[in-house]
Formats: structure tokens, sequence, C-alpha cells
């Protein structure tokens, strides 16, 4: 089946680090085939359809659930071949970062899209380690961990988050990429 996936890699032309310009990106996807790709802003996001078959489960105890995994996998070495940027990617299907948008579990507390974060995790962590960090006392910020994506508002901005992906790494056992709830928004807009 062919489906829309969303393309999160971490760190793409953030400071002087992995410059990946994003007119000579648009048609690697495409060369790699991948069907109607889109990049969005300068961080590397990018939208294609791929062929993706339901029998690969991104997680054993969600059968079923199309696998985006060997997507994230092609582009993560597309970056590397091509651009000789080394960063891990995550893929979700178009449905999944709309349902995400739709569930908004901290659209009670959050109300600035540029401190709202969603960080999309490789795999689901463990109820211990998310209890763990859930329970922790992290004012003013707030997380929220749902599947394999972990919510966080920063009240006081990105600049000053302790709730970062890195720590978020440590502490789940994951590997971890983030984006803002306005960078979402316009991600869902292109799909």
């Amino acid at each position: 089946m062919t489906t829309r996936c969303v393309v999160l890699p971490r760190g793409i032309n953030v400071g002087r680090r992995n410059r990946v310009p994003m007119a000579d990106l648009r048609p690697k996807p495409a060369e790699a085939g991948y069907a109607d790709p889109v990049t969005i802003l300068q961080s590397g996001n990018i939208i294609v359809t791929a062929e993706i078959t339901a029998d690969q489960p991104d997680q054993p105890d969600r059968p079923g659930r199309p696998s985006t995994a060997a997507v994230a996998v092609s582009v993560q070495q597309l970056l590397a071949d091509e651009f000789d940027v080394h960063v891990p990617c995550a893929a979700r299907a178009a449905a999944e970062i709309e349902a995400i948008l739709e569930r908004n579990p901290l659209g009670h507390v959050a109300d600035d899209g540029s401190r709202y974060l969603v960080n999309f995790l490789s795999e689901e962590p463990s109820p211990d380690a998310v209890r763990e960090l859930v329970d922790a006392d992290h004012s003013p910020e707030v997380v929220h961990i749902e599947g394999t994506e972990a919510y966080v508002w920063a009240p006081d901005g990105i600049k000053a988050l302790r709730l970062s992906y890195s720590h978020l790494e440590r502490h789940l056992d994951v590997t971890a990429t983030a984006r803002n709830w306005n960078t979402l928004e316009r991600i869902a807009a292109k799909l």
C-alpha cells in the first residue's frame, strides 16, 4: 500500500554542522524511488509517498501498523551518501502526524506553538522509565508520553529547556528528534 510519510532528520541545518541545502535535497528522495517528495522549512523535514507493507510493524506489540522505519533508514542513508551528514531520522505516516495534532494532550496548558514540542521516539520506552520521568518534578515544564511520542511544554522557551531530546534519550533509552507544534502544523498542511 502507498502511504504518505513524514521523515524527520535530527539536527539538519542547525548551527554550522550538518548543512544540507534544501534545493539539493529536494530531488534526492525521488531519485531513491519515493514519489511526490516535498521538503518543509530548512530543517530537512521531508514528505514522501512510499510503498509500505503492513506486515512490517514498527513495533511487535502493534501488529498491522504500517512500517515507516524502513523509510527513515533509507533517508538516513541517503543523507549520509549524498551529503556526508550522519544523523538519526524518525518517520511517521501522515495519519500518525494528523492523529498527534488531533490528540494534543498538552493543549490545555500549551499556549505557544513555538514552545510546545513533540519528540519522536525510535521505539516505545519501557513503562517503568516513562513512569519515573513523568512522576519527576520538571516545573515549570510539563511532559506527557504516549506511545512513541513525548510531548513537552516549555513555558520558559526552548533555550531554557531541561526536557530536551537528549535528556529524554538518556532517561528513556531511545533515540529522539523534536519538532515544535507550529512546525507540525506546517507539515500537516503539506500532507
